[in-house]
């Protein structure tokens, strides 16, 4: 038997942090999902009130909103993900009563296979996110240890923080509860980013094993059957198993639309933010990228502009393989020896065959499919973008 929560390991414990696990819905959970959005949208406006107290020029401006935009993404990436928890309760739920129904030993290897793959990959993403939190966190206390520790002179002023803020309070007095409450709402927002993408991943993994099972049961059930004599029990045979496939095949896209209509929505916004983010922090690492003394901000704006462009390619990656294994049953179908089958079972196979006449992808507002054009054209829009604005300040 195939335990689905097994597979989901690492973002269980991700979401548990955060408040987001759908299984863990207690009152101190609400109270922790209430506690850290306000920590995350207080760290917005904050960003937001620097433009009372400093002069908007259009450098200003850009930096404000690379992180801004960043901030808004991650924060809508959480919302979402907490207005729509029962909704990932129940696609797993529903994905768990799939599984239970496998039980041939190589479907099990099959899904399995799609299973270890998502948990790799989010072994993967999660040591990227580790080390960039990390980093991120020491560079603002380097000058202090520095100082403090080695007696070294420190030129530059010990208080000081990538985010342009503005608390109206004085910042050396309370330069730690700034930095951590900065600190706190970054790590929210890239927990939720991180996590409720590697669910969405690990859901689409699974999906793909399904549609990987379809092809499988297509593939062998003609094939084990067609030296043998033709008689009404092997076309009964035959038939059966081509049902089950196509049966397990409808079932993974029921499986892919009901996730893909339920986050529609934020999906769209967040396509518009990534975008809107990327151009502008690549607008900030080519400002940055020669000047010394800013290190620290050259650093944060490239691990936000990796962090996106990693985001858009794996979730672009997981639409080019839903659609590559929705057309593989077809493929398998269309490849083996139906003409040799009984008129009855080459009926039904052309049958099968006509739905492949229907391109099928995940479609996002109606207009933006997944797949790896999707994420070179998103990529190309914020190069474009950023190069507008670059060429304009120059």
């Amino acid at each position: 038997m195939i335990r689905i929560v097994k597979h989901f390991r690492l973002q269980r414990i991700l979401l548990l942090a955060i408040g987001l696990w759908p299984y863990n819905q207690s009152n101190f959970v609400q109270f922790q999902f209430l506690l850290f959005s306000i920590v995350s949208n207080s760290f917005i406006i904050f960003q937001l009130t620097s433009i009372i107290t400093s002069e908007c020029t259009v450098d200003f401006i850009v930096k404000l909103l690379s992180i801004v935009s960043f901030s808004l993404a991650s924060t809508a990436h959480y919302i979402a993900f907490w207005i729509n928890i029962y909704t990932v309760k129940c696609l797993m739920e529903r994905l768990q009563y799939v599984c239970n129904e496998v039980k041939d030993e190589n479907e099990i290897t099959i899904i399995k296979k799609y299973a270890n793959s998502a948990e790799h990959i989010s072994i993967f993403v999660t040591s990227c996110t580790v080390f960039c939190l990390l980093t991120i966190t020491l560079m603002p206390l380097f000058p202090r240890i520095l100082s403090t520790f080695l007696l070294v002179n420190i030129s530059r002023p010990l208080y000081t923080t990538q985010f342009v803020t503005e608390y109206f309070v004085d910042k050396e007095k309370n330069f730690y509860l700034i930095l951590l409450h900065t600190r706190t709402s970054f790590y929210i927002g890239m927990i939720a980013i991180v996590g409720g993408g590697l669910v969405g991943l690990a859901f689409l993994k699974h999906i793909c094993g399904l549609f990987s099972i379809a092809s499988y049961r297509i593939e062998h059930s003609i094939r084990s059957k067609l030296h043998e004599k033709t008689d009404l029990r092997n076309e009964m045979e035959i038939e059966k198993k081509i049902i089950c496939a196509v049966d397990i095949h409808r079932t993974a896209i029921e499986l892919s639309e009901f996730f893909i209509s339920s986050f529609e929505g934020p999906y769209v916004c967040h396509m518009v933010l990534v975008v809107t983010s990327l151009c502008l922090n690549l607008y900030e690492i080519f400002q940055t990228a020669l000047i010394r003394d800013k290190v620290e901000e050259f650093l944060l704006h490239s691990g936000f502009a990796f962090g996106l462009l990693l985001y858009s390619f794996l979730a672009n990656s997981c639409g080019e393989e839903i659609t590559e294994h929705y057309n593989d049953m077809f493929s398998c179908a269309y490849n083996v020896r139906w003409y040799t089958a009984p008129i009855h079972i080459q009926k039904l196979i052309l049958f099968l065959l006509q739905r492949r006449c229907k391109p099928y992808g995940l479609k996002l507002g109606g207009i933006f499919t997944a797949s790896l054009e999707s994420f070179a054209s998103l990529s190309t829009a914020s190069v474009s973008y950023f190069t507008v604005i670059y060429s304009t300040q120059k």
